[in-house]
């Protein structure tokens, strides 16, 4: 008997891990297909690290070198709500995708999940097995559209979900393009000056016997330091960072960390912005897709990145339990700003809740752009200023150098 370590899929997308003591490799496979689980990766001790291929695993999705990325299935979504909205049955249809779609991978779940839907599974029961594709709020919204008749209108609404994600995370990246390129050039111009062009200064000084200007063995002193001990230094940053790291990914450690960002002046502005927008988003998606609120609130509970709004949404989800209105429900998360309950107080008196959801998540929106924008307007020059202070300290330095030599020489 051999002890057999599994990652697996149930049937409602979650993924589970665990071992078993088998005869082989097939037999552990033949029962994990007995419990309901879908392998994603079986291996004993000494190939731990060893993937499969089998029937309704999804490999693509765990291989850095060929990720499925959200435009990826955007794609898909935004194709395939086209070619059902054209009067095209769905197995058709996902035949079509396949032999149009570029991306191998994602070409190798469209075959997967036409295979399962011919098999006479549903749409819903085939994505599910690709979780880290589809992830639960897609999978939900299907099996909504699919018991409803209204699939077209599903994916359609999904796909207008996605392109908001995906705009706004294409936002946010090209954002910090330029800052990083103005802190990038700025440590190489420090760097080439202090490790290149200052040593230089006091091999000179020292050959014509002379003492350096204050300011400049200053400088010198300091680079001195850094470079004999810089083993040291960087021995000790790593285990800093790898403590903080380890700390961080702890239950406590990261909702202390998400807690002392939502504290902090100009991020928490954005981190609320940013998960309020993902959140009301999603769940006007659900509600105006006829989801139960509580259900909704559950699965768009997933979608936060911040542990604070997650833990958040517990009190919330009681309040819903007991019968209280969303905006009450959200009032007791306090984590939501007022103007976001004011609308959805709104949204519940006029019954246009998931509607009010989707306005919500729009102003949201533009806020965030508006904001990251006026920050960018005020990080740049403030960048800009700090780097001409430090490299004009260290040209001065270099400069009081070269004076105090032709002093002496004269």
């Amino acid at each position: 008997m051999a002890t057999f370590f599994y990652r697996a899929t149930n049937s409602h997308g979650k993924v589970e891990t665990g071992q078993l003591e088998m005869e082989s490799k097939q037999k552990a496979l033949e029962k994990l297909e007995k419990m309901g689980l879908f392998p994603i990766l079986v291996s004993d001790k000494n190939q731990q690290r060893k993937e499969i291929s089998l029937k309704g695993i999804d490999l693509a999705a765990f291989l850095p070198s060929n990720r499925i990325s959200g435009a990826h299935v955007l794609d898909f979504t935004d194709k395939l709500a086209t070619l059902l909205k054209a009067g095209l049955p769905l197995a058709k249809a996902l035949r079509l995708l396949i032999d149009t779609t570029q991306h191998a991978p994602m070409k190798d779940v469209i075959q997967r999940v036409l295979k399962d839907v011919s098999a006479g599974q549903s749409f819903a029961e085939s994505l599910a097995k690709h979780p880290r594709v589809f992830g639960r709020l897609y999978i939900n919204m299907v099996k909504t559209g699919e018991t409803a008749g209204v699939l077209e209108k599903i994916l359609f609404s999904l796909r207008d979900y996605q392109e908001s994600r995906q705009n706004l995370k294409s936002f946010l990246v090209s954002a910090l393009i330029y800052p990083s390129i103005l802190l990038l050039v700025g440590l190489g111009t420090v760097l080439v000056l202090v490790l290149f062009v200052l040593p230089r200064f006091q091999e000179v000084f020292d050959q014509v016997g002379q003492e350096l200007p204050f300011i400049t063995r200053s400088l010198v002193d300091i680079t001195n330091f850094l470079s004999t001990y810089k083993w040291l230094l960087s021995a000790l940053v790593l285990i800093i960072w790898v403590w903080f790291s380890r700390w961080k990914s702890t239950p406590e450690g990261r909702y202390k960390w998400d807690r002392f960002k939502l504290r902090a002046p100009v991020l928490k502005t954005i981190i609320t912005e940013v998960e309020v927008t993902k959140f009301s988003n999603a769940l006007g998606i659900l509600l105006t897709s006829s989801v139960s609120l509580l259900e909704a609130m559950s699965i768009v509970r997933e979608l936060f990145d911040n542990s604070v709004f997650i833990k958040a949404m517990e009190p919330a989800i009681k309040a819903v339990k007991r019968g209280d209105g969303m905006s009450v429900a959200l009032s007791q998360a306090k984590v939501f700003p007022k103007m976001v309950v004011h609308l959805i107080t709104v949204g519940e008196e006029t019954g246009t809740l998931g509607e009010m959801f989707q306005k919500v998540a729009g102003i949201y929106q533009q806020n965030i752009e508006r904001n990251i924008k006026r920050l960018l307007a005020m990080f740049e020059p403030v960048m800009i200023i700090v780097m001409f202070v430090v490299v004009g300290f260290i040209v001065a330095a270099m400069l009081l150098a070269v004076t105090s030599l032709s002093q002496a020489a004269i």
